[in-house]
């Protein structure tokens, strides 16, 4: 049975033309204002007023998107549209957004339908385990215009979120669904609720944003964002749109007292490597080979991984007393427990969520590495 290709569909928002034209009058007011080129410069009344128009009706729009990784786009759009200062910043988020819809109000199909199309191929056994998707191609075979190709990557990165493909050293390839292979946002979900039961993250405290969560979770935003809402369905966090998501009073869960940061980097050492080299150079190397096994889904030999884990361990060991001697906001404090609780937690059964566990401990160390370096 073959997959009817995604109908093409005008989705609710703005006419083209009045996009097109709000483009032609941000122009304008960017010529009469040739003296606002820096950013001490004042903001026009008119640019504030368009900025304000166009972030509205682009929240109404997102409010109608089916599509978790679209949603999180244009989120990010628009909260640079209402946060930056100055005209050349909020000239350059504004024609930014203005695109972003120019294309959202083409005659195509939607996100939702070419995921949808492309569940179908994987479903129908068309595209199997293992078949490269490739974004251009894709977008080729549905005739998109190529300004709407964003679509075809939008949607790929929704069934990422599903665990149905995944993002290898050499592209996109189909993953199928295994039997009792979780999906990766109940896999990020699980982790994130172990966090906030060791109290990194405690009642009543914010979350970080999803996209400053990409990089210490080694994992895509739309991965995030559906981890957030599984959190959030359950009642463990409280979200909504264009908001930090913050931990409930009470989770439903026991919580514990945060990690004792003056003492933890002796339960670090006992966990890791005695005498392990952890000169900067080492800490840099170490984290880009822990990382780059997860990116490249790269399956080192079976004592590597633990190896590298203790490694790890012992550099948090040396690097959270020099990060909390000269940093002690919440944001810096929740870092270095996050990375205390990433390398004392067991370690899953599973070879791959090893490999990411380790990545995510990876990403922590090279955060405290940060820290330190700011302290000396």
């Amino acid at each position: 049975m073959t997959t009817p290709l995604p109908e093409r569909a005008l989705l609710p928002g703005p006419p083209y033309g009045y996009v097109r034209d709000a483009l032609r009058e941000l122009l304008v007011i960017e010529r009469a204002a040739p003296d606002a080129s820096t950013a001490a410069a004042p903001v026009p009344a008119q640019l504030t007023d368009l900025a304000d128009q166009w972030a509205k009706a682009a929240h109404a729009c997102v409010a109608d998107m089916g599509s978790v990784t679209q949603r999180a786009r244009w989120q990010t759009l628009i909260t640079d549209v209402e946060t930056r200062q100055g005209s050349p910043a909020l000239c350059a988020a504004l024609r930014t957004l203005l695109l972003a819809m120019l294309e959202y109000s083409r005659y195509e199909p939607p996100v939702t339908g070419i995921s949808d199309y492309l569940r179908g191929r994987i479903a129908d056994g068309t595209c199997p385990p293992g078949s490269p998707l490739g974004a251009r191609r894709i977008a080729a075979e549905l005739r998109l215009a190529p300004v709407s190709a964003v679509r075809v990557k939008l949607a790929l990165a929704d069934l990422e979120a599903e665990g149905l493909v995944e993002s290898t050293r050499i592209g996109i390839r189909v993953t199928g669904t295994p039997a009792g292979r979780p999906e990766r946002s109940v896999q990020v979900a699980q982790w994130l609720r172990t966090l906030i039961q060791e109290g990194v993250y405690p009642p009543g405290s914010a979350l970080p944003r999803v996209t400053d969560l990409a990089r210490p979770l080694v994992t895509p935003t739309p991965v995030i964002s559906s981890a957030m809402a599984l959190l959030d369905d359950e009642g463990t966090v409280r979200s909504g749109l264009g908001v930090r998501a913050v931990v409930v009073q009470n989770p439903g869960f026991a919580v514990a007292a945060p990690v004792d940061l003056t003492i933890v980097d002796r339960r670090l050492t006992l966990a890791g490597w005695a005498g392990s080299d952890t000169s900067p150079q080492r800490v840099r190397e170490t984290c880009r080979r822990a990382r780059g096994w997860w990116h490249h889904r790269i399956a080192p030999a079976p004592d590597r991984v633990p190896h590298t884990h203790r490694t790890l361990t012992s550099m948090a060991a040396r690097l959270i007393p020099a990060a909390h001697a000269h940093h002690q906001t919440l944001t810096a404090e929740a870092t270095m427990r996050r990375a205390a609780v990433t390398a004392l937690a067991p370690q899953p059964a599973c070879a791959q969520q090893q490999l990411w566990r380790t990545a995510c401990l990876a990403a922590a160390v090279l955060e405290l590495q940060a820290l330190a370096v700011d302290a000396a």
